[in-house]
């Protein structure tokens, strides 16, 4: 598995919920907290298993102490360590 730290935010004023994983330039809302998480971590996912394919290197996660939140919520998202098969 691979971790990165995500802040996640509390519902705006028209009700959506955001999610930004910094190291990856990640951006995800959702109409709920779990919905934002779900569609950060699935975009992750998918950006991580592209850049496999292309051999690129995966950006080393922030520390935590690093990242400046904003009035969100430190939160660790995984995703499945992307194959490298040919």
């Amino acid at each position: 598995m691979l971790y990165y730290p995500a802040i996640l935010f509390p519902p705006d004023a028209m009700g959506l919920s955001g999610c930004i994983v910094p190291d990856l330039l990640v951006n995800a809302s959702g109409s709920s907290p779990d919905e934002a998480l779900r569609d950060a971590a699935a975009i992750m996912a998918e950006l991580l298993d592209g850049m496999a394919r292309k051999r690129e290197p995966f950006p080393e996660p922030t520390a935590a102490e690093d990242l400046d939140l904003d009035g969100g919520t430190l939160v660790l998202l995984s995703a499945p360590l992307p194959s490298l098969a040919a």
